[in-house]
């Protein structure tokens, strides 16, 4: 009775995603608490470490597993209208740190802010392009 159990990858695939899904809102959920203790009750970095750190590490982890497995999310290259709309992000943010610039806490949230966007980005545009020539290694090995 202890037969080989066959495991449907659709299955495993649904499995996979609805993980992933969960990571992302539990994520989105840091975050807002994150910015939520630090702007509604005024707390310190110190206060809200742990939330801090979970953000920074999130998606490095994912950005150095991706790299591991030689895989990206990405199938084609990023468009000017993203660049576009991140610039403008950063802006608000950093306009908005100059505006609150007497409140040491908001300023630096904000600083923050735009820190953790503009990183976040360049990492995902080299992860492109590294997905991009793993793609390209990957087809090459099939050729041969």
């Amino acid at each position: 009775m202890g037969g080989i159990v066959m495991k449907d990858e659709r299955i495993e695939q649904a499995k996979n995603k609805i993980r992933s899904e969960m990571a992302l809102v539990v994520f989105i959920g840091v975050v807002v608490s994150f910015l939520v203790k630090t702007l509604v009750y005024k707390m310190t970095l110190q206060e809200c470490i742990t939330e801090y750190v979970i953000m920074i590490f999130f998606p490095a982890y994912q950005f150095i597993r991706m790299h591991m497995m030689k895989i990206s999310i990405y199938s084609q290259r990023g468009n000017k209208q993203s660049v576009k709309n991140l610039l403008i992000i950063i802006a608000v943010l950093v306009v908005a740190s100059a505006v609150y610039g007497g409140k040491s806490a908001v300023s630096g949230i904000f600083t923050f802010l735009a820190l953790f966007i503009a990183i976040f980005f360049i990492t995902n545009k080299y992860n492109q392009y590294a997905g991009h020539k793993f793609e390209e290694e990957f087809d090459d090995d099939n050729k041969e």
